[in-house]
């Protein structure tokens, strides 16, 4: 049976499990010291009684599993296991005995994995991957299908277990680095694009202490050991140069002496010759049996914008090791697993965000919470630009869900704004203390005007807007970091489908920053009793006003609906409507126990997942702003190891931004919003100043990032009671992006 998976990594020890599980609302007695701990938290934020918080976070063990990735030497083992088994085991087990002895696990038990195409493997053990990660556990089926019978250790278990998994059986040189194959020099400068490769010249390992190079540049030919798309020069008979920046990063087994950023200019004459180097060297890994594995990631940026990026795996071995990898035939080798990467356009953007947070994950590890980021900005910075290493504490999806359930659930508290500004510092601390100095640097710089901030995240779960800043930028407003600077949101793309041929990639490498709107679509559900659910008189007339104030077409809330909304085969009073803009107003849930758990209901009563959003036939020169008025349809999620929830699967089908809601919201409130919402970003056209002239000239609306900005400083409230609906609405889009209505 395939159920979702809880990420647990074999060098945990049985109390950290614990904890994690807790967590995550797993446990097999609330009494139980990490089941415990975390209740009493909870309780104490929310000022509710324990025996109530517990019961609202438990959760039921049989319905999920567990993902075990375990590291041996440079090879890469995962298990699939019963919740309830681990949760057994590791409460009888000493709280410091490492999760490999405490479940026994034996490398033959891992086998070697089943490839289905397009990034995605079956591991006969159970475990789901795709692109190197897990995605979700298989368990109680046949032996003889992907699970293999329980079984003692075996001899050759126990040597295995013990021998030195850096000691290969049968001695192998380091691969070499192939060479690639050079391009060549054009006979006379090209009038036009020229198609290249990412090039990253890397050792596959190097021993710790040991300054090795990398050089960066283009190649003729894709690399067989670099993840990255071909790359279109947009050289004309005009341009013939680029200047570019290489923003370079690794994990923190890895330093830079000389620094991580280098400028690249390229010219059309000579591509080829075109490279910058970077001296590097490893730190000597804490654990001789385990090195550092991790992933060299390059940004390409040109005028201050994050154009995409290329990547190669890395492993620093012990210095005593060497420069050899690591041939044994179980597992997957680090070298094999694939690297995270965006498509790379060289189109800088006209309006650039002032501060890029580029937050990756070079361990490509989900069940660590280790993260790397990186400021960018168009601006010369005095303050430092990284890397930052960034340590969650806990995987991401851990640290999130606990975020927003707390939220979620105990929304109505007398202490709802104290458990924000806990939830507010606590998303702070895991921040570098440069990015908030960079953010006081360019508001002192940029003043009056707002910083505008795009964060974009190889995670899609953790809710930065809500990061709390002790020296708030603008003390009028309150110190949350969306209520501060224009923010918008972005995924990087870490588990691409392969593009057909002149496909466009959805989502774009980076957000649209402008947007032409002829016609808007809105949909409201006219909830009946027979529905179930309670009507939103509120919600039906904020559809109404935009459906009076806006050309376009109204939606029933009904599967048909939905359908040629998704298909973009909208029919109108005069024909077909090609729709810029879409506005969804209902109920939403979230279900923190299914992989990709937001919901949003039809007007009968039906759930719509979000996965349907995924084949919307949007994207390339029509991509919509997507507004969801709705209950927790703003929370991120991953589904088989990509983007998913309503933000991330609705950027996959081709919208170019999404609001959506992290908690319930007030519908009252959220009518208020909606409405304002579109009055500012899509205002009416401007009277014409010559009655004589039929035509009236389109307005630009203000950017979506400073209307959200200015609506999440109501949170305060004006008689001193929050009101946590304006807090809650996250975007995924550029923070400067402004609509014009189509003349």
């Amino acid at each position: 049976m395939l159920m979702p998976a809880i990420d647990l990594d074999a060098s945990m020890s049985a109390g950290a499990v614990l904890q994690r599980l807790a967590l995550n609302g797993y446990w097999l007695d609330a009494a139980q010291d990490a089941a415990r701990a975390r209740i009493a938290a909870v309780a104490a934020r929310v000022g509710r009684p324990v025996e109530e918080v517990a019961a609202r976070l438990a959760r039921d063990a049989d319905d999920c599993g567990a993902a075990i990735r375990r590291q041996w030497g440079t090879h890469v083992l995962w298990y699939a296991r019963e919740l309830r088994e681990v949760l057994v085991a590791c409460s009888h087990a000493p709280p410091a005995l490492p999760l490999l002895d405490v479940l026994n696990l034996h490398e033959p038990d891992s086998q070697p994995p089943i490839d289905i195409g397009a990034g995605a493997v079956v591991m006969r053990n159970g475990v789901t991957l795709l692109n190197g990660e897990p995605v979700s556990v298989s368990l109680r089926v046949a032996a003889d299908a992907f699970v293999l019978p329980a079984r003692a250790p075996s001899p050759a278990d126990m040597a295995l277990r013990g021998a030195d998994p850096l000691a290969p059986a049968t001695a192998g040189a380091a691969r070499p680095t192939p060479t690639p194959t050079p391009m060549p020099t054009p006979v006379a400068p090209p009038a036009g694009p020229i198609k290249a490769w990412p090039r990253i010249e890397a050792p596959d390992a190097k021993a710790a202490g040991e300054v090795f190079e990398v050089i960066v540049g283009f190649g003729a030919q894709a690399q067989a050991q670099v993840s990255g798309a071909a790359v279109d020069l947009p050289f004309s008979a005009e341009m013939q140069a680029l200047d570019l920046q290489v923003e370079l990063s690794a994990g923190p087994g890895v330093q830079a002496p000389e620094g991580w950023s280098r400028p690249l200019r390229v010219t059309a004459a000579d591509v080829a010759t075109a490279q910058v180097s970077f001296k590097l060297v490893g730190l000597e890994p804490e654990n001789p049996a385990q090195p550092f594995l991790t992933t060299l990631e390059v940004r390409y940026v040109l005028g201050g914008t994050v154009c995409g990026t290329a990547s190669r795996a890395l492993a620093i071995m012990p210095a005593a090791h060497g420069d050899r990898l690591d041939p044994r035939p179980l597992g997957q080798p680090w070298q094999a697993m694939p690297a995270a990467a965006t498509p790379v356009a060289l189109v800088a953007d006209a309006r650039v965000p002032d501060l890029t947070l580029d937050i990756g994950k070079p361990d490509r590890n989900a069940a660590s919470g280790q993260y790397v980021c990186r400021l960018i900005s168009p601006h010369a910075l005095a303050t430092a630009t990284g890397p930052f290493d960034m340590d969650l504490g806990q995987d991401a999806k851990t640290f999130a869900r606990s975020v927003v359930e707390e939220v979620r659930q105990y929304g109505n508290s007398a202490l709802l704004a104290t458990a924000l500004e806990s939830l507010g510092r606590l998303v702070a601390e895991r921040l570098p203390g440069e990015f908030f100095q960079a953010l006081a640097e360019l508001s002192g710089r940029l003043a009056p005007e707002p910083v505008s901030l795009l964060i974009v995240s190889a995670e899609p779960y953790v809710p930065w807007e809500l990061a709390w800043m002790d020296a708030p930028l603008d003390a009028a407003r309150p110190s949350y970091l969306g209520a501060q600077t224009l923010a918008g949101r972005w995924l990087r793309d870490s588990a691409a489908p392969p593009l057909a041929a002149n496909a466009a990639a959805r989502p774009a490498a980076h957000p649209i920053a402008s947007l032409q709107v002829r016609n808007m679509a809105t949909m409201a559900a006219w909830y009946s009793a027979a529905s179930g659910l309670r009507k939103l008189p509120k919600a039906e007339a904020e559809v109404e006003a935009l459906s009076g104030s806006y050309p376009g077409v109204t939606l029933k809330a009904t599967a048909e609906g939905m359908r040629d909304l998704l298909n973009a085969t909208l029919q109108g009073k005069s024909g077909p409507v090609a729709v810029e803009a879409v506005h969804l107003a209902g109920h939403g849930d979230f279900d923190p126990t299914r992989p990709d758990g937001s919901a949003m209901f039809l007007q009968d009563g039906a759930p719509l997942r979000s996965t349907l959003f995924r084949a919307a036939k949007y994207g390339g020169e029509r991509q919509p702003l997507l507004f969801l008025n709705a209950c927790m349809l703003g929370i991120g999620g991953e589904l088989l190891g990509d983007m998913a929830g309503f933000p991330g699967n609705s950027l996959r089908g081709g919208f170019g931004g999404v609001l959506g809601a992290l908690w319930e919201v007030d519908d009252d409130v959220a009518h208020d919003i909606a409405i304002e919402f579109w009055r500012r970003a899509l205002p009416a056209a401007t009277e014409a100043s010559d009655a004589s002239d039929a035509s009236a000239a389109p307005a630009e609306g203000e950017p979506v990032g400073a209307i959200l900005r200015d609506l999440r400083a109501r949170y305060a409230g004006t008689a001193g009671t929050p009101v946590p609906t304006f807090l809650s609405y996250v975007y995924y889009g550029h923070p400067r992006l402004t609509l014009r209505r189509a003349p």
